[in-house]
């Protein structure tokens, strides 16, 4: 019988002995929860970096994936002084221009409650 058993059974549990094990479980639940959380992050990027490069990882070194991914760079947008301004809102009082008719419906879908771009050229 253990001590702790042979202390339930009088009725006397020694709630101080008892914290100090619970905290000392906590501590070692925690290491062991921060190590798979490690792990876990580890394996995500793995997966993003396999992802990205298309299946091309097992070839190659950590090293080598890093390279190829700073290598890749994103698309440039325009600036918006780059931008030729067509597609002109036709609202009173609304001096907006746009790049394209799509954007100029979308303006005027959001800022004048219009339901279709068609709208704006047949209004009743």
């Amino acid at each position: 019988m253990s001590e702790s058993e042979s202390e339930q059974q009088d009725g006397q549990i020694d709630y101080y002995k008892e914290a100090v094990k619970l905290y000392y479980y906590n501590c070692i639940l925690y290491n062991h929860l921060e190590k798979v959380i490690t792990e876990r992050n580890d394996l995500k990027t793995k997966v993003l970096k396999y992802e990205l490069l298309g299946g091309e990882l097992a070839q190659l070194e950590d090293d080598e994936i890093m390279n190829q991914l700073e290598d890749r760079k994103k698309k440039s947008r325009r600036s918006a002084a780059d931008i030729d301004r067509h597609f002109f809102c036709n609202f009173n009082n609304c001096k907006k221009a746009y790049g394209t008719e799509a954007s100029l419906i979308q303006h005027q879908r959001l800022k004048h409650g219009l339901n279709s771009g068609m709208d704006a050229y047949f209004r009743i």
